[in-house]
Formats: structure tokens, sequence, C-alpha cells
């Protein structure tokens, strides 16, 4: 079976959005010919790479911050709603299959730089290592995404057993599809290409678009925490710290202006877009706020005349990539399962509320024992980290821990429950798609 059966030959002519005329050259076999160090820049530049999850912004649907009575479960074939419900199959019918296709694709379109920048007809050793190290930190992060919703979530105990994703290398279109490795060789896969990237990797990048060194930790972390090892999680999250690049804004600088760009927000460690939609907050999300006093919401949302609020606004992109914010809660949460209380406290009050809450109305949080802690972090990390692309893949590691409540998606009355993904669900795990299931018929499945 050929790789482009995979992917529903979409991976490789994906890359023709690049727009670079001499790399639009294209083989018999429909493999594009890279040569020049430009060429392969511009795949890293390139719309496609950057925004790697297609048009429906699906990571946020199946969470727990949205809220879209519009969804109904009668005659539910759209895949956006499929995600929202939890539905095994994303696509219902034998169609290009969303999410999977786009980020495969993307990978695509990262592996033409890893095959062929090192042989480039240009440019020194320093620089085809770079952007090599570049498109394989790049690649982590769309099979991390493809792990978090067509594999379980990572468990020690099961990793050897339970299924990943298909990893691939090759451009070559008449390779034979890889098989599904255990998951645990999923994630060790991953942690070695990163590791072996950093060394390659600079200090400092063109933008914030493009892979640094704390990029490259902070994958490693994010990864880390996804399998529960709080100790390597640790570990990454303090080099990335330890660098001195670190920053969160403080939004109370911000009265009567915009938040900066994602594009040139300091905060920003690493950017990914996604479509700029507007999405419904939860109730049990916005709960969490104090409305009157927290910046998030003032600067994040719109209240509508129904009193609920929406996150998006068209003026600002959110960053679905790493923010700082994010490893700065890395670092609170390690601190207090490792019981340190008022270092982990501290990273929550003085480096994160006191940047988000208006100076007039801030006052520290307080917590007295390591599971208070906990959960006053992981509360901290759910307001911070609202619908940037993160909150499915924390689900899923904190329902192994038995942290997850039910998950209810409500009718339009308010009140009738139309579905619930229930602790342990299988539901955690969407079901490989039809399209692929139909060009690899021996592709084990997952349980639902």
């Amino acid at each position: 079976m050929k790789i482009t059966k995979l992917i529903y030959t979409l991976a490789i002519p994906a890359i023709l959005t690049v727009s670079c005329k001499k790399f639009l050259d294209v083989k018999p076999k429909g493999v594009i010919i890279a040569e020049t160090i430009q060429d392969y820049q511009a795949v890293l530049n390139s719309e496609t790479v950057l925004n790697p999850f297609g048009l429906n912004t699906p990571i946020v649907f199946p969470t727990d911050d949205i809220n879209d009575a519009t969804f109904s479960l009668q005659s539910q074939t759209s895949p956006k709603g499929n995600i929202y419900f939890w539905t095994a199959y994303i696509n219902n019918s034998s169609i290009r299959p969303d999410l999977w296709a786009d980020l495969y694709s993307q990978i695509a379109n990262l592996n033409v730089v890893t095959e062929g920048v090192l042989s480039a007809t240009d440019g020194t050793e320093k620089q085809k290592k770079q952007l090599y190290a570049e498109a394989m930190v790049a690649k982590t992060f769309n099979y991390l995404h493809l792990l978090s919703f067509f594999a379980p979530a990572y468990n020690p105990a099961n990793a050897n057993v339970d299924y990943g994703v298909p990893y691939i290398t090759s451009t070559d279109v008449s390779n034979s599809v890889p098989a599904r490795g255990s998951l645990k060789s999923c994630y060790d896969q991953l942690i070695q290409d990163l590791v072996g990237a950093v060394q390659d990797l600079p200090e400092n990048n063109i933008n914030n678009t493009r892979v640094t060194k704390n990029a490259a930790y902070g994958m490693l972390a994010r990864i880390y925490m996804c399998m529960g090892d709080y100790n390597n999680a640790d570990k990454y999250t303090d080099l990335v710290l330890n660098s001195g690049k670190a920053l969160i804004i403080d939004y109370n600088d911000y009265s009567g202006a915009q938040l900066p760009a994602t594009n040139s927000s300091p905060e920003e460690l690493w950017v990914r877009y996604a479509n700029n939609s507007s999405f419904r907050y939860a109730d049990e999300l916005l709960a969490k706020y104090d409305l009157n006093t927290d910046l998030r919401i003032k600067f994040l949302s719109i209240k509508k005349a129904d009193g609920t609020y929406n996150y998006g606004l068209q003026s600002y992109n959110p960053n679905r990539g790493i923010t700082y914010a994010e490893i700065y809660l890395n670092k609170a949460e390690c601190l207090a399962r490792a019981g340190k209380i008022g270092e982990a406290l501290d990273i929550v009050n003085n480096t994160i509320r006191k940047n988000r809450i208006e100076s007039t109305a801030y006052t520290a949080l307080t917590a007295t024992n390591t599971e208070s802690t906990i959960q006053l972090v992981l509360a901290e990390r759910r307001r911070e980290l609202a619908f940037k692309g993160l909150r499915w893949i924390d689900m899923k590691r904190l329902d192994q821990e038995g942290r997850m409540p039910a998950v209810k998606r409500i009718a339009k009355d308010g009140i009738t429950v139309l579905t619930t993904l229930e602790p342990k669900s299988k539901a955690y795990t969407f079901q490989i798609p039809l399209m692929v299931q139909s060009f690899n018929p021996n592709m084990p499945l997952n349980q639902r």
C-alpha cells in the first residue's frame, strides 16, 4: 500500500501552494523538486505549514472550553459537529479525512525538507542542518496532534500495546505505508527527533513562526507532560525559563489599546495559526473567571446580547503553537506535584495573574496542601490557555489521572443533555478515518 493512500493523495500536492517558482518543478512521480536553501525556506514559511489544521480549527471542538448549541445529534454530518459530540468517525463517509489529511499533508511538506535540504545546491552546512532541524521539530507538533485525536492517551502501563499513528519520513509515493507502531514507540520517536534537532537550532530566528532551541525544549516539555513524566517535563521547562527569553506581558499596560499581534508578541514562544474563528465559552469555563476584573475576558472575548461570551476577535489571531505562559504553567504544575507549594503559587500569582487581572482588583490566590495547589494551578492553566489548542491534549492526560469530570453537551434550552463524555471513555480517541481504512484494510483500528 502506498504512502499516498494513507493520506488520501493530498500531502505532496499540498506543497504546491509554496510561493517559490523554482520549487514548482515536479518529477514524473509527483514528487516536487527543491534545490536551493531558498526553496526549503519557502516550505518552512508557507501558509500551509504555519496553519496545519485545515479550515475548521478542529482542535477546539472536542474540548470542554466550548459550548455550541448550533449542533444537533439529529442528522449530524459535519466534521466539526462529529468532533464536538465525540462521534467515532470525524467524517461519516469515505471522503477526504479532515484533520488526519491536514496534518499528514504538512508532515509530507516537511519531509520534503528533511529528505532534501542536506543536499541543497547552495548554502552552508550550518544552514542546511538548521533547516533540517527546524523541519524535524515542526513535524513533532503535527504528530502530537495526530496522536491526541487518533491514539489513546499515554498510559505507561499500556503504552507498549496501545497503537500510535503511522510515522512517515519519505516523500516517495512508491513506499509502503508504515505500520501503526506502539504508542510508546511513537512518543520515543518524537523525543528522539527533538533531542537530535536541538544542537543545530539557533537561539533566535527570523520570526516566531520559525523554530529555535526554546521551541524544541518547549515541545519536549509538552510531550513529557502528555506522558505524565513530570520530572522530564520540569527539566525541559527549566531550559526554556533559564534562557532568559520567557516573558509574560502585562495586560494592564494595554488599557485602551490592542494586545500585540501574535507574530510580534514577546510572550509567544513558537507560533502556529488556525483559522480565526469565534467560539462560545462553555458555562463551566466562564464561571472560572471573574468577569469584571479578568483582563483575558476583556481583551479576548465579546459579550453577546444574550449574556453569553464568545472567544475570538477579528483583530487577534491566537497562537495555537507554544506560549511562554504554557511553559510557566508547566513549571507551576511540576512544582505543585512535587509539593513545592510556595514556588508554584509564586508563578501563578506573580507571573500570570498579576499580568492578567486589573491591578486595582488583584489579590493572590492561596492553597494549603499539595492537592489544592495542583487544582489551583490547573484552574489557572484552564483560564490562561483556553482555546489555544492545548486543552484536548490536557483533557486526555488529566483523564488518565482521574482529574477529568464528565463533560456534557447541552441543547439550546440550556438544560437537556445531548451526550456526555464520561471519565475514561473510549470516546477520547477518534477512529481511524474510513478513507484510510479503505486503502489500508490491515491497519489496526482503535477500540471504540
